[in-house]
Order: structure tokens, then C-alpha cells, then sequence
């Protein structure tokens, strides 16, 4: 893999056109005309949590991403919690995405064409293409995220730019990034919560490092270079959305029961264009899921190389080299939770309950790569420490993800979302288990001493 296929793993679970197409209504009904200028703070914050990590990943770009950076910073019993969590989540989430994707493609194509096919059948296709990428080697993946990728940011863009060149009622104006639009602070900070989590993913690169051509290079490269791409197209498409709808009209906006890059595709584009946003938006889906496949596959692999996890799931297909157990694993994983929790609870419910439930599992992982980065080059790499890097951002986004944890549960989200600290919650104590039932027992802990070294380190 070069460059542009490590920064497009990153991007594609980042999904740039569902990121922007489905925060921007609520952003704007929190923000007002200043939501432009919630991506462009959520964007500041993200770069403090990437300064630290891009330390890591110069030296540790291996399979096991997480699971190496805090074993190799703080210890194998912190990277085993912390592999695992972010393991089970990436597991999980194509499942929520797949549904999500599922449930618009029926909506959209009933709603247009008359074609009535239950959201289901979307989701499980969803999930074999991915598994048919997946099984065909990280080669056929990227080339695929790639391609998707590219065709989503150009829609969203230019969906943009039309609006710019059409706008709406208030014309063509800059208040999206004026700090003075900001009317409301409490919804403002949580505008910016939701813009966050938006960004989520762009730590995906590390998974593909040792797939890639010089991965002490690429790897902070592309960390640095995806969120730099999407912060720009967010704020980008986000003021182009705003400005296309009418800033003297943002509650309707806000308000719309249609997401609005439907209603201005039909109107800047002629009828029916919110087919081509629908396909981007089916592309954004498509590429998370398939992004996401392969950081789970490679972080499963990545621990089970090491004996933290059972040796089958390290076994490699001849001639691809791709992680075949993990993938088909993987795949079992996210069926199993699409059919068994997504058809009692609905697309939409599960989609908002795994995604709330990948915040609170995000927070303590990003945590623990803060120390670690502090750690780790304190101790062994020395020359390079800088308080800057390695205390004030962790600093800064450690303070920036505790508010949003508080803020995620003040006040109380309504059910099933309810329930997404008791799953996280769930998640951490089922990784404690394998910890001291398994990786702990006598006789078994030889995967320690090889939990934060990369393959061809002594």
C-alpha cells in the first residue's frame, strides 16, 4: 500500500458524506449559523488526540494499533483491555452502519421508485461485499475505498458549491465561522460534541501499517493527513449546506424531517438528483463498513500474533496473507448482531445504541494512548519528548473527551441509547475476563513480553 491507500482507510471510516450529511441538521439546531464553526473546533480537538499518537505510530505502526501503542507505553495488561475494547467495537459497528445504510436505501428507493424491499436485505448485502473485499486481501479493500471515497467527497462538495452558487435566503455570508453567531453555549459545546465523533476513525491507519510500503512514514501521515482532508471538507460542505439552504432560514433546516442534502439535491440539482446523494451516501456506508472490517481483522490478528488472543485468529490465507479467521470471524460477529438486536430494536435504534456505545468506548482508549505516548517517548525515545506534544494536548483532549462523557449522559439519553454505558460497560468487563480467565493463568502469560514489539523487533 502508498500513501494515498493508507489515507483512505483512514478517511473511509472516518465516512466524510454521512458524517456531515446526518450531523448537519442537528448541529445547526444547536449551533445555529455557527455549526460550520463546531467542525472547525471539533477538528482543533481531534488534532490534540492525533499530536501524541502520531509519536506512536512513527515507531509502532503494527497490526495491533491500540493494542501495541499502550502495551509498549504503560504495560500488556492496559493493552489487552485496550486492544480489546477497540477490537470489539470495530467488530460491532459495521452491523449499526449496515442497518443505518439499509434502512435509507429502502426509505429512499420505496420513496422515489416504489421499491419496496425491507432494509434488511440491504444490510446483509452490505456485509457480504465487505466480507468478499475482505477475504480477497487488503489490496481489493483499498481499491475500493479509494474509488468510493473519492466519488462521496466529490458529491458532498459539489453539493456545496451549488450551494454557494445558489444560496438560499441571508446570501452568501462568513457568520458559519464567526464566534459572535454563537447564541447558545450549552448547544454550541454540544454541536461540537456530536462534531467530534464525527471525525472518529482517522486512527484507523495504524492497523494497515505493516500492509504498507514505508509504514513509520505513511502511517503519521496519513493520521495527520485525514483529519486534515475531512476538518476541510466538513467545514467546507457544512457552510455550503448552511448557505445553499438560506442562513436566514436555518431553523427549517434544522427542522426538516428530510435530511437536508436530499431537499438540495432536488432543488439545486433538478428532481430526483437525491438519487446521486443517495448513492454517495450508500458509498460512505459501504466504505465505513469496509474500513472498519479491516482495522477489527487486523487488531484481532495483531493480538493473536502475539498469543494475547487464540492462535487461529492469527492464521494468514496463503498468497494474500490476509488474516482469513479473523475475517470470517468478524463477519459471524457483525451477522449475528444485525439479525439478533437489529430487527427487535430497528435500524435506526441500533444504529444510534452502538454508535453512542462506540463514544464511551472511544474515550477510554484515546485515554490510555495519551499516557502511553507520554511514556513511551519520555522513556525510550527521550530526544524527541516536547511538553507541547506530549503533555499539553493530551492534556487538552483528555479534558475535551471527560466533558463529553458527561455531557453524553446529562441528561439521560431516552431508551434503547440508555443502555450504551451499560454495553460499554459490558465490553470492558467481558475483556477482563479473557485477561485473568485466559492471557493470566500460569503457563500462559508468554504473550506479555511480545504484547508492544512490532514483528521484527527483538
Amino acid at each position: 500500500m502508498g500513501p494515498v491507500g493508507v489515507l483512505m482507510q483512514s478517511i473511509a471510516q472516518i465516512s466524510p458524506t454521512l458524517g456531515v450529511f446526518y450531523t448537519i441538521a442537528f448541529t445547526t439546531g444547536q449551533a445555529g449559523r455557527a455549526a460550520p464553526l463546531t467542525y472547525l473546533a471539533a477538528f482543533a480537538v481531534c488534532l490534540m488526540l492525533a499530536v501524541p499518537m502520531v509519536g506512536l505510530a512513527r515507531h509502532l505502526p503494527s497490526a495491533g494499533g491500540f493494542y501495541t501503542f499502550v502495551s509498549a507505553g504503560i504495560g500488556p495488561r492496559a493493552g489487552f483491555i485496550t486492544g480489546w475494547l477497540y477490537a470489539v467495537m470495530v467488530t460491532i459497528v459495521p452491523a449499526a452502519l449496515a442497518a443505518f445504510t439499509g434502512a435509507i436505501m429502502s426509505q429512499e428507493l420505496e420513496a422515489q421508485f416504489g421499491f419496496d424491499l425491507p432494509w434488511g436485505v440491504y444490510a446483509v448485502a452490505i456485509l457480504a461485499i465487505c466480507l468478499a473485499a475482505a477475504h480477497r486481501g487488503i489490496s481489493i479493500s483499498i481499491k475500493f475505498l479509494v474509488v468510493m471515497t473519492c466519488f462521496e467527497m466529490a458529491v458532498g462538495l459539489g453539493l456545496a458549491l451549488s450551494g454557494v452558487l445558489n444560496p438560499g435566503p441571508g446570501g452568501i455570508n462568513a457568520s458559519g465561522f464567526n464566534p459572535g453567531s454563537i447564541t447558545d453555549g450549552s448547544g454550541f459545546f454540544l454541536a461540537i460534541v456530536l462534531s467530534i465523533f464525527a471525525f472518529t476513525g482517522f486512527e484507523s491507519a495504524a492497523a494497515v501499517g505493516e500492509e504498507s510500503r514505508d509504514p513509520k512514514r505513511l502511517v503519521p501521515f496519513a493520521i495527520v493527513g485525514s483529519l486534515v482532508l475531512i476538518g476541510l471538507f466538513y467545514c467546507v460542505t457544512a457552510w455550503g449546506l448552511q448557505i445553499g439552504w438560506g442562513t436566514d432560514d436555518l431553523q427549517a433546516m434544522a427542522e426538516s424531517p428530510t435530511a437536508p442534502a436530499f431537499v438540495l439535491a432536488d432543488r439545486l440539482w433538478g428532481d430526483d438528483a437525491s438519487l446521486i446523494v443517495l448513492i454517495a451516501l450508500v458509498n460512505s456506508g459501504l466504505g465505513v463498513c469496509i474500513a472498519c472490517t479491516t482495522s477489527a481483522t487486523r487488531t484481532l490478528y495483531g493480538m493473536a500474533r502475539t498469543g494475547a488472543l487464540p492462535d487461529v485468529l492469527a492464521r494468514v490465507q496463503p498468497g494474500s496473507g490476509t488474516p482469513v479467521v479473523a475475517v470470517f470471524a468478524q463477519s459471524a460477529v457483525a451477522l449475528v448482531m444485525l439479525l439478533a438486536v437489529g430487527i427487535p430494536l430497528g435500524p435506526f435504534n441500533l444504529f444510534n445504541l452502538f454508535g453512542t456505545t462506540g463514544t464511551f468506548v472511544y474515550i477510554p482508549i484515546f485515554v490510555l494512548m495519551n499516557i502511553a505516548a507520554f511514556r513511551f517517548i519520555r522513556a525510550r525515545h527521550p530526544e524527541e519528548f516536547s511538553v507541547a506534544k506530549y503533555v499539553v494536548a493530551p492534556v487538552i483532549s483528555t479534558v475535551a473527551l471527560a466533558l463529553i462523557a458527561y455531557n453524553s449522559l446529562q441528561p439521560l439519553p431516552d431508551m434503547p441509547v440508555r443502555l450504551a454505558p451499560l454495553i460499554a460497560l459490558v465490553y470492558l468487563l467481558l475483556g477482563v475476563a479473557v485477561l485473568y480467565g485466559r492471557n493470566l493463568r500460569p503457563g500462559r502469560t508468554g504473550w506479555m513480553t511480545r504484547a508492544g514489539q512490532l514483528p521484527d523487533l527483538p
